[in-house]
């Protein structure tokens, strides 16, 4: 396997990944928007704070608030560590009730505040409590305490999605709400999620065939990598003997003649200069003398010239007489 082949393997099972976790994701988001279908309208109802606050609970889980008071002073929240600001902690998600202008707890702070000769007046120990709470409202808008405000307002209106305490908050967030007002059964007051809008069908859709396009490309990706490995070896196996035939062929064709033997155009074999002897004159002579017009050489039992024949060679005979 090259080390082209094993990176793409690699950079393709971490986009196999990174497909899985996305259609997760997505799939999650499909869940959350479709708890809220049927029980949410695309336009939120306002809510009758006084009927609220008698223990008539809203049917519909989007809501509007207009005319209410917000009590800031009982507000609690919970807290994070925030380093990049160094102020050590940040709000986290922030609660405060939101009251009728036929709570008791206004009617009691109106009285006390014609005794004292105004609300900024009355001690802290004389401050009436909540007895009886319709709406409580959650944020993460608010940063820190100092943006909180420190009594109570009569604010602008807001929506939000309908918390339920039992099912929809966090254990930690349950049991601070507890711990605050333990008088207060929370599985009857309205909790709603400020600036919040519920999901639809549409969107459930949309999440939904996106995690499945996710998840399909993941395995398809996911396929081509486990099956190109099978592939590969195949292929190998197959080609492996005629990559060898042509291996061979090609080191036979790269050698010289006089190396491997092979036959020279006109039919004689080439001997090898290493394992043959060398060759005499005369079968030099007539091995590589052309072949067309000039016999056959003659044995060397008959390469004496004949009587009163002219030699072949230029040397004549003399007599000494």
């Amino acid at each position: 396997m090259s080390l082209s082949h094993a990176l793409r393997r690699q950079l393709g099972g971490f986009i196999a990944l990174i497909l899985a976790v996305a259609g997760i994701a997505a799939w999650l988001f499909a869940v959350d928007e479709g708890r809220w279908v049927g029980r949410a309208t695309t336009r939120p109802e306002t809510l009758n704070l006084e009927t609220v606050e008698q223990g008539n609970l809203p049917v519909n889980q989007f809501v509007s608030l207009r005319n209410h008071w917000a009590v800031y002073r009982e507000h609690v929240a919970t807290f994070r560590l925030d380093a990049v600001s160094g102020e050590g902690q940040r709000i986290e998600t922030l609660y405060y009730p939101v009251i009728s202008d036929m709570n008791p707890y206004l009617l009691e702070l109106a009285g006390l505040s014609r005794a004292f000769g105004g609300i900024d007046n009355i001690p802290a120990d004389e401050w009436p409590r909540i007895e009886r709470m319709g709406v409580l409202i959650r944020t993460d808008s608010v940063q820190s305490l100092e943006n909180v405000p420190p009594l109570i307002e009569f604010p602008d209106g807001l929506f939000g999605t309908v918390l339920h305490a039992e099912t929809d908050l966090p254990r930690d967030e349950r049991e601070l709400l507890s711990e605050r007002w333990p008088e207060i059964d929370l599985s009857r007051v309205v909790i709603v999620n400020a600036g919040h809008r519920p999901g639809n069908v549409w969107s459930m859709l949309a999440y939904g065939g996106l995690g499945l396009i996710s998840w399909g490309l993941a395995i398809l990706l996911a396929w081509r990598l486990l099956r190109s490995p099978r592939s590969s070896q195949s292929a190998g196996a197959q080609g492996g003997p005629r990559a060898l035939q042509t291996q061979h062929s090609d080191g036979l064709s790269a050698r010289s003649p006089l190396e491997t033997g092979v036959s020279s155009p006109k039919g004689q074999k080439t001997p090898r200069e290493s394992d043959e002897r060398p060759l005499s004159y005369a079968e030099a002579l007539g091995r590589y003398a052309p072949q067309n017009n000039v016999p056959s050489s003659p044995r060397l039992a008959d390469s004496q010239p004949a009587k009163g024949a002219t030699p072949l060679s230029g040397i004549r005979a003399q007599r000494d007489d």
